[in-house]
């Protein structure tokens, strides 16, 4: 048994009209980013902007470029990890595919990392890795990010508590999302292996969450309920957490701003709640207006800001889109081979 239905096959069923529909989403991203970019600079002087993009230090951007590759590295060995478990060892060079494609699954189809984590599950399937052990890593991957999210989040909350930056919209959406995140912690390792066959067929009207559940109760619970395998993977999380929030301190520091490191992580998690729980493709627009917001109120100057977050964003979005969409085909194309090393 595999996921059920293939893009191709949605692409044929689908008429012309909705294809379009399909970029609807990115376009109200953009407006909304460009609306973020025109209330900052009125609110700040755009030639203070200009000025800090251009006096950018080029070693402070290639450090913030390696910190990105790094986080790339870091979801790639999650899987390298499950693979070494299962005996069934994955080179390098393909994970770091595998994590640019699902990269680009999840910015371009917003479910919370499902989209991406399905692709790349078909894509170890193509390549011959059981079955078992790739479900397995889904539960793995699924259980680990949320759990070190959860954790992140509490911890960016607390910081902004105690720095009195938080208000009531703010606490009540992470509080819901902390309780989100440890619900489906629990479920994605409760569920692994028959007890998600009845919760599937439950969930069937949920297109994806549907799919998801149906295979999950095919999953090696030797390995998706292994204390190990688990702590290793939610230290490859939050080590990936960690690269992004330094990506941004490290940016913030090229412009010659000194910013607090834990006002900058609180920042970033806060930035990353509002994407996620955001319609738009990879929360473009939301996750600029709450990162300027935050790192506002965490005493960067506006325009500093302002670049910091465009520049981020600039490296962990648009920059990896490109290599990501030409992997992500390859990924999704089912046969064997297709995105070797």
């Amino acid at each position: 048994m595999r996921f059920k239905g293939s893009r191709s096959s949605d692409n044929q069923e689908r008429p012309p009209a909705w294809r379009l529909l399909r970029w609807i989403p990115w376009l109200l991203g953009v407006l909304l980013l460009g609306g973020v970019v025109a209330a900052a600079l009125h609110f700040s002087e755009a030639q203070a902007f200009v000025h800090l993009a251009r006096q950018a230090e080029p070693g402070w951007l290639l450090l913030a470029l390696i910190l990105q590759a790094a986080t790339y590295l870091a979801q790639g060995e999650i899987w390298r990890s499950v693979g070494e478990a299962a005996r069934w060892p994955l080179p390098l060079p393909f994970a770091y595919k595998l994590s640019l494609s699902k990269l680009f699954f999840d910015q371009a189809l917003p479910s919370a990392g499902i989209s991406g984590t399905v692709v790349l599950a078909r894509a170890l399937e193509a390549r011959g890795m059981p079955r078992a052990a790739v479900m397995a890593g889904v539960v793995v991957n699924i259980a680990s990010y949320n759990a070190v999210y959860v954790v992140s989040l509490g911890a960016g909350l607390l910081i902004t508590l105690v720095r009195h930056q938080a208000n009531p919209l703010i606490e009540w959406v992470s509080i819901a999302f902390v309780l989100y995140g440890i619900a489906v912690t629990f479920f994605a390792l409760a569920l692994a292996g028959p007890g998600a066959e009845r919760a599937g067929n439950q969930s069937g009207r949920i297109r994806l969450l549907g799919t998801v559940m149906r295979a999950l109760k095919d999953a090696d619970t030797s390995l998706s309920r292994n204390p190990c395998l688990l702590l290793k993977a939610s230290a490859c999380q939050l080590g990936i957490v960690l690269l992004d929030a330094a990506t941004i301190w490290v940016l913030i520091l090229s412009l010659g701003i000194i910013a607090s490191p834990t006002g900058v992580f609180a920042s970033f998690m806060l930035s990353s709640l509002f994407r996620t729980v955001g319609l738009l493709p990879g929360g473009l627009g939301t996750f600029e207006a709450t990162s300027v917001l935050t790192l506002k109120l965490a005493g960067v100057p506006l325009a500093a800001a302002l670049s910091a977050t465009l520049l981020f964003r600039g490296l962990s979005f648009w920059l990896p889109m490109i290599p990501g969409l030409w992997f992500s085909r390859r990924a999704a194309d089912r046969r064997p081979g297709r995105l070797s090393p």
